[in-house]
């Protein structure tokens, strides 16, 4: 799967697996904003594999290309679509992204990071079914697989070699690190020109028998505030929040909206990219995908 494409790891411990009752379908109606705990966890990244037609919208959109400091780069082995905030940033592909073999529409993962040294190791991995940790000289990475061996999520930590080498500073235990941290610091700051300015919540379509694990996952790292709203169940924390709507239907889990801070209020309207839309209300936007 795309995961791989990122990172090679090793020392793996995997553990068992879950399931949870069904929940309301999805009204399509944007939520709220709630709540602001702690600061030891935050989003990083996702990624979302897209229909080409909305992919290819997507890259040629001059709303877009207003909108939020974006490019299409060809990396090593593939080629995406990004989207960057001040702390966060957003990866889009299509199917055919990556270089001899497609991947299905609807693939997702999101990737979290700790704010805190040796957060992961210090975690209660025991309370956890479907996690695999690995570790390099990069990054301490606790992931939740899912039915079907889906890696659907990740927490990452910077190891004391890859900080002091990244961002040039001195590392040590007591110390906090930023969310910036882990991002291109010229992203970042072009991103700045721009009304979007990160990623706030993400939304999630997900079978019954997945959402239990994902639930205990992010309960323990540090998204531990759940609330219910129509229909769905949010966790929150550190003012972001991730999203699930559960669903016998599903086969895999996938995004099915972005959650997006603006730095400036927007009219309420809506901009049509491909088969999804961005919907604006004030200073926040919801990018929803069909």
């Amino acid at each position: 799967m795309i995961r791989n494409l990122f990172f090679f790891l090793s020392c793996t411990v995997i553990l068992g697996a879950c399931s949870i009752s069904e929940k309301p379908e999805d009204k399509d109606k944007p939520l709220s904003n709630e709540v602001k705990t702690g600061n030891q966890i935050c989003i990083n990244h996702s990624y979302l594999i897209l229909d080409s037609t909305t992919y290819y919208a997507a890259v040629n959109s001059e709303f877009i290309k207003q909108f939020a400091f974006s490019q299409e780069r060809q990396l090593n082995g593939y080629k995406g679509f990004y989207l960057y905030g001040k702390t966060n940033y957003l990866e889009l592909f299509h199917p055919k992204s990556f270089d001899g073999y497609e991947e299905e529409e609807g693939g997702a993962w999101i990737c979290l990071a700790s704010l805190k040294p040796n957060y992961i190791n210090n975690l209660n991995k025991k309370k956890l079914d479907c996690v695999e940790y690995k570790s390099d000289e990069h990054y301490h990475d606790l992931s939740l697989i899912v039915d079907d061996s889906v890696e659907l999520i990740t927490t990452w930590e910077m190891t004391k070699k890859h900080y002091e080498s990244w961002t040039k500073k001195e590392y040590h235990d007591s110390m906090a690190f930023l969310p910036v941290d882990y991002n291109s610091p010229q992203d970042s700051d072009s991103s700045s020109n721009y009304i979007f300015s990160d990623l706030n919540g993400i939304g999630l379509s997900l079978k019954p028998e997945d959402s239990l694990a994902l639930i205990s996952y992010l309960t323990v790292v540090g998204f531990d505030v759940v609330s219910e709203l129509n229909g769905h169940t949010r966790l929150s924390n550190n003012g972001q929040f991730i999203e699930l709507l559960v669903s016998k239907e599903m086969k895999a889990p996938t995004i099915n909206r972005l959650y997006i801070k603006l730095n400036q209020p927007v009219e309420r309207s809506t901009e049509v990219i491909g088969n999804s839309r961005i919907e604006f209300d004030g200073k926040s936007a919801v990018w929803i995908f069909e």
